[in-house]
Parts: structure tokens; C-alpha cells; sequence
């Protein structure tokens, strides 16, 4: 027996390694060397080689989206820019306003008729803004006699010039 094992087991061998399943390793494409490139660059339009980038058409037509889409986004910031800048303004006149109606509102005593004006220094949280306080008399309905105190901010924005008025009624007596 072990004779026809020994003339079975080369033949099987033969076969065996003629079946045999043989890695197939391909190189990637940067460690193939390819047939008939040069180190001078061909422009020229019948080249076989497969063309990379972009064409100039495609960049200017990039860059022209580009450019669109950051115009519009610095006017919105602009426009943001001014709205906050508005709104910040007319907050501080409105609270600056009421603050001095409520101190006529409280006193002991009724302001006197008077018209005055001016503009808050450099170191006053309302530098810029100007003022107007006008007190008078009114009589809104026969025998009813009230002191009308009237409260002016003016400022500047840009071009535009701005006012709050506001107005407060306290007994004269």
C-alpha cells in the first residue's frame, strides 16, 4: 500500500500545485511607468493624456458666484450693522426720556413753565444726542388746568436726523 501511495501522492502534487489559486498583485497606477511621457508638458490638443483642472472658463464662472454671493452677504451685515445701531439709539432716548418725565412726575413740586435746550457732554452715556424740555400750561377741558411737560431727544444717524418726544401731564398746584 504505501507503495501506490507513493505513485499516487507525486501526480496529486502535480495537480495540486497546477490548480493552485496564485495571488495577482496589481501595482497601483503611480508605480506603472507609462509609455512615451516626457518631462515637457504637450498643449497641444491631440494628446492622449487625460486632462486635469480647471478651465478658465470654469474659474471665472466660480469666482463670479463667489464674489455675488459675498456682496450679498456684507450689504445684510451692513444693514444689520445700521438696524442694531437704530434700535441701540432710540432705546437709550426712550429710557433716557422717561427716566427725566419720571423726575417731574415724582418731585414735590410742579416744574415751572420753561423752555430749555442743549447737549450732553463728552462723558454723559448720551453723548451725541441733543435735548429738548418744554413745560406749559394746558387746559384740556373747561376749568381743568394741568402743566404739560414735554421731552425731546434728537440725534443723528448717518444723514438722517432722528426725535423721540415724549410727554408727561402733572397738577401745577
Amino acid at each position: 500500500m504505501s507503495k501506490i501511495q507513493f505513485q499516487i501522492i507525486p501526480e496529486f502534487k502535480q495537480v495540486a500545485e497546477s490548480t493552485k489559486i496564485k495571488p495577482h498583485i496589481i501595482p497601483p497606477a503611480s508605480a506603472i511607468q507609462a509609455k512615451n511621457l516626457s518631462h515637457v508638458v504637450n498643449t497641444g490638443r491631440n494628446t492622449k493624456l487625460p486632462k486635469k483642472g480647471f478651465t478658465v472658463l470654469e474659474v471665472l464662472v466660480s469666482l463670479s458666484i463667489l464674489l455675488l454671493t459675498l456682496i450679498a452677504l456684507y450689504q445684510s451685515f451692513s444693514t444689520s450693522i445700521f438696524v442694531l445701531s437704530s434700535t441701540t439709539n432710540l432705546w437709550k432716548a426712550m429710557s433716557h426720556a422717561q427716566n427725566e418725565l419720571l423726575k417731574s412726575e415724582r418731585s414735590n413740586s410742579a416744574p415751572p413753565v420753561s423752555l430749555s435746550e442743549g447737549e450732553f457732554e463728552l462723558d454723559h452715556p448720551m453723548n451725541g444726542f441733543g435735548w429738548k424740555k418744554n413745560v406749559s400750561d394746558t387746559i384740556p377741558l373747561p376749568g381743568i388746568r394741568v402743566r404739560q411737560v414735554n421731552y425731546q431727544l434728537l440725534w443723528n444717524e448717518g444723514k438722517n436726523a432722528y426725535t423721540y418726544d415724549a410727554d408727561i401731564y402733572v397738577n401745577p398746584n
